[in-house]
């Protein structure tokens, strides 16, 4: 039996489990931030979080796309029968467009189905973002710039400071050319390109680098694979001149004080913009920042 799909975007917006079953019907499926609290499924409404953000221990948290894929192997499918099933998202990113993938081909993964080349790209996503892009990889693998490929609609769109405000329909569009690379990668025909490691490093401290991540999330895996331990990262300038930042360390044994950071911030910009996981976060996608990199070490440095 079949399962349809209804794909519905909610641009850098999140809610509570609550609401989110409150509001939505029935089969309906939350992926990668867009309801907080972590992974939570309720069997009586067939309402399921796929999340490994908010309320986690995000070192021991598969990454989304991970997560539906045992989902998926476990019998979810089964479970939400043969009617619409809806999924919910907030962003486009690698790890939401390879999950909404994944459940739109459910087919191919169930039982002991197996993919090997998408079993590739998705254990190196789950690498990736369950680390924050901390995880040390070889830039020479070809794997890699595949990646790069695949993913290419999106970092364009991210590095161009355009997603801080996409609407649905441009973030819609940004999702059909990212799954339309991954079909094509299914069917052996994908490209590659070369990694962007472009950047510009704006303070250099022994404890946290401040980083212009011009080439995007790539910038940062040269920057890990290279000793980085710990971050804060200047994604983008918004149109509006208000500023995307990420903030994050290597994992739980590097002594940089993310958490503390989102307090400090949020402090500093009179609002509460800040926020994430011990390990990685960053400010509002929606509101940006207005505090300037300057301002970031200054208030970093104090906490030091």
């Amino acid at each position: 039996m079949q399962v349809n799909f209804e794909i519905v975007i909610f641009p850098r917006h999140d809610m509570p489990w609550e609401e989110f079953v409150r509001t939505t019907p029935p089969r309906s499926i939350a992926l990668d931030g867009v309801v907080k609290g972590g992974p939570r499924f309720d069997p009586a409404t067939l309402h399921q979080n796929f999340d490994h953000h908010d309320g986690v221990v995000r070192e021991a948290t598969m990454c989304t796309a991970m997560q539906v894929f045992y989902a998926i192997k476990g019998g979810l499918m089964r479970s939400f029968g043969g009617d619409t099933c809806y999924i919910y998202i907030n962003d486009t990113d690698q790890d939401t467009s390879l999950a909404v993938w994944i459940l739109l081909n459910y087919k191919l993964f169930e039982g002991t189905q197996s993919i090997p080349h998408i079993n590739r790209l998705l254990e190196l996503d789950n690498r990736w973002d369950v680390t924050g892009g901390a995880f040390p990889m070889n830039l020479n693998d070809a794997l890699l710039r595949q990646h790069s490929w695949v993913f290419q609609p999106y970092t364009d769109l991210r590095k161009s400071g355009g997603l801080a405000s996409a609407t649905e329909v441009e973030l819609r569009n940004n999702l059909e050319a990212v799954l339309a690379r991954l079909t094509q990668y299914l069917m052996g025909q994908g490209g590659e390109v070369e990694m962007d490691t472009r950047h510009e490093i704006l303070f250099d401290h022994p404890r946290f680098k401040i980083v212009n991540e011009i080439g995007g999330n790539d910038a940062r895996y040269h920057l890990y694979a290279n000793g980085m331990d710990a971050f804060i990262s200047l994604v983008a300038t918004r149109p509006d001149g208000r500023f995307i930042y990420s903030v994050g360390r290597r994992s739980c044994y590097i002594p940089f004080p993310v958490t503390r950071l989102f307090q400090v911030f949020n402090a500093a910009e009179g609002q509460n913009r800040w926020g994430g996981s011990d390990l990685i976060g960053g400010c509002a996608r929606g509101d940006g920042s207005k505090l300037e990199w300057g301002q970031l070490r200054d208030l970093t440095l104090a906490e030091l």
